[in-house]
């Protein structure tokens, strides 16, 4: 039987009859770094999955996906996202960021795919797909990349397990969660189809999310991973609005949100070690100086929420405005909110209504630590 290395950091090897795919952290400070496989040209082979839930999946076709190629692609990206592109060369598969404007607002949230050294992959929403290329295309100058849409030829999907043992999430320490992180996604994927031209990796946002893919447009899940069931009905979704993740140009709206204000550090999308980037100064101060005082966070509704309009506002049992409710899908949602105001209030309704409605601290949220600790 031939065996072949994978330069997986020297560490494993892919045997012809069977690929064991094998996740290592590699950490610098205040960054958790998923270090995954990506399963371009590598032939079919099985893997044994080992979960006590069921696993979904679901193309996103909400999302489009932007190709970046170039030999300066890398430190072309590396002057305009919020994390650091060196964790793709040091062998991360994909990245999770935000590219802001000059005054350190959201523009766009993108989860970045390395398809090779010269070739990046930028996963946005499909809605401002084509003002994401446009911006890039504007501070490319005299670079010689080549910046195109390519939802012709690629598809994303998302492989999960709807339901979450919320117990089973536990807090950490903001210290322990970049240099002891436990963020593997506990599901082991069987792999039995094609994987030429394909990307698999953890979502690198958190591990509860599951799996993120990038297959040929020719190909469905079911094509490359076999025990999956393919679902249409927008669970996931509602599993983002159960864990308070935001995404996409409706959900985080244009330069209306702050990085921090989307979870970006909790959600491992921003570097504070890193050079300059677009943005940068009121990140970096807002993080090392300033109070956070919004959030991301999930809302559940109570009573007929049809009728509810984008970004209601949400009030307490004072009349006071505590937050803004973002999206919703059944009786589940997510809002921007104050987090000290919604959490202390003893009724929480939408504005002008008598819906209520209730929030609470998600429990992937780390144990904040103090700034001179973190420091």
């Amino acid at each position: 039987m031939t065996i072949k290395k994978i330069p997986m950091f020297g560490q494993k090897m892919f045997n012809t009859s069977r690929l064991i795919i094998q996740h290592k952290f590699h950490i610098s400070q205040y960054f958790r770094k998923p270090v995954s496989r990506i399963c371009n040209r590598l032939c079919s082979s099985s893997l044994e999955i080992r979960s006590s839930h069921s696993l979904v999946g679901e193309p996103c076709n909400e999302r489009s996906i932007i190709k970046v190629e170039g030999k300066e692609a890398s430190p072309f990206l590396q002057g305009l996202v919020t994390n650091d592109m060196n964790h793709l060369e040091d062998g991360a598969v994909s990245m999770y960021s935000f590219i802001l404007n000059t005054q350190g607002r959201v523009l766009f949230d993108v989860v970045i795919y390395k398809k090779n050294d010269e070739t990046f992959l930028l996963e946005c929403d499909g809605k401002v797909s084509n003002s994401l290329a446009k911006h890039l295309k504007i501070y490319k100058v005299r670079r010689k990349l080549k910046i195109d849409c390519v939802d012709d030829d690629y598809q994303t999907w998302s492989i999960f397990e709807p339901e979450i043992d919320e117990k089973s999430i536990t807090e950490v320490d903001m210290e322990s969660l970049y240099i002891n992180p436990k963020a593997e996604s506990e599901s082991v994927l069987s792999i039995t189809g094609d994987v030429e031209d394909t990307i698999i990796t953890r979502d690198p946002r958190m591990k509860y999310l599951g799996h993120r893919l990038i297959l040929p447009k020719s190909k469905t899940v079911t094509d490359v991973i076999s025990d999956v069931q393919p679902s249409t009905d927008g669970l996931y979704r509602v599993l983002r609005y159960k864990l308070g993740v935001g995404e996409g140009s409706t959900e985080i709206p244009t330069t209306k949100c702050l990085p921090l204000e989307g979870n970006c550090d909790y959600l491992h999308g921003v570097s504070f070690h890193k050079g300059c980037y677009i943005g940068q100064e009121l990140t970096a101060r807002t993080f090392h100086t300033g109070v956070v005082r919004k959030r991301y966070m999930p809302l559940i509704f109570k009573g007929d929420i049809s009728n509810i309009e984008y970004d209601a506002i949400v009030t307490n049992e004072k009349g006071k405005s505590v937050g803004k409710i973002r999206a919703f899908e059944g009786s589940v949602g997510i809002g921007l909110m104050r987090i000290a105001e919604c959490l202390k209030a003893q009724n929480l309704l939408v504005k002008g209504s008598d819906i209520s409605l209730t929030t609470f601290k998600p429990a992937w949220w780390p144990i904040e630590a103090s700034k001179e600790r973190m420091n």
